[in-house]
């Protein structure tokens, strides 16, 4: 059917608007996520030496600031959505706009040029056609050696459904073994996949918060028993979380040994 000419145009808003049913632009609001993101990559980056650190998809900035709050004093964010940027902008982080059709142009302007690369909650953005060059092009951003830490939504969990759909930008969600697959097939390497929660959830700061975790766990443990039924043992090494969290390196040479995937559940903690 064609778009009658009177038709309004797509609304450059639109995604901010749907981005701000979950976050705001309080001050307060941005300390917790940021330094929620600053737990998440303590145990990832070490800001002991200098590193140069990209994160792709940067959004209106909690993980720049987690950087910042981290120690980290070569970083800066890319984002395809103006607006995101702006606000990232408004709190004196180092944020540029990269529309999607120039980012195979900053790819490779910026060669080898980072020890890490960041992506949280972006990949699922990504069309399926398109995932592999974009993974490439991630790829040839790193330096040899350098580690690409992401975050994907995790199909395996009891709100896959919701995780996937609650967003109309959304193309996919991943396993363990899909995100595996994915970026095996890009050149990376020393790929390990972990169960993630949402960065915001303040767990264990009082009783009630003890108890949702009690609960989660054994609902998470009831769950396997359900899949043992259906798929057997792997039912105990398939991530349940609402997220997954990945990590995944370039090589320093191409004649090491062929990569392990690791699989970390809550079994394993």
């Amino acid at each position: 059917m064609a778009i009658e000419e009177n038709s309004p145009p797509p609304r450059s808003d639109a995604y901010r608007r749907h981005y701000s049913r979950w976050h705001d632009d309080s001050d307060a609001h941005f300390e917790e996520m940021a330094r929620g993101y600053e737990r998440k990559l303590a145990g990832l980056l070490s800001p002991a030496r200098a590193i140069s650190v990209l994160e792709i998809g940067c959004g209106p900035g909690f993980c720049l600031g987690g950087l910042r709050f981290l120690g980290i004093e070569a970083f800066e964010g890319i984002d395809a959505d103006a607006g995101q940027v702006q606000v990232a902008r408004s709190r004196a982080l180092p944020a540029e706009h990269v529309p999607v059709a120039q980012f195979q142009a900053f790819a490779e302007a910026h060669r080898s040029g980072f020890d890490a690369i960041l992506m949280f909650d972006v990949l699922e953005h990504v069309p399926d056609a398109a995932r592999p060059a974009f993974l490439g092009q991630a790829w040839s951003m790193l330096k040899p050696g350098g580690r690409l830490i992401g975050q994907v939504p995790n199909a395996n969990s009891i709100v896959a459904s919701r995780y996937r759909y609650i967003d109309a930008t959304h193309h996919t969600s991943f396993t363990e073994a899909s995100i595996d697959f994915e970026l095996y097939r890009a050149g990376f390497e020393d790929i390990v996949v972990s169960e993630a929660e949402p960065i915001q959830r303040p767990w264990l700061r009082s009783p009630r918060d003890i108890m949702r975790w009690a609960l989660r766990r054994t609902l998470r443990h009831v769950l396997r028993r359900c899949y043992e039924l259906e798929i057997g043992a792997d039912a105990w090494s398939m991530p349940l979380s609402p997220n997954l969290l990945v990590t995944a390196s370039r090589r320093l040479t191409t004649a090491e040994a062929a990569p392990q995937v690791q699989y970390k559940t809550l079994q394993q903690r």
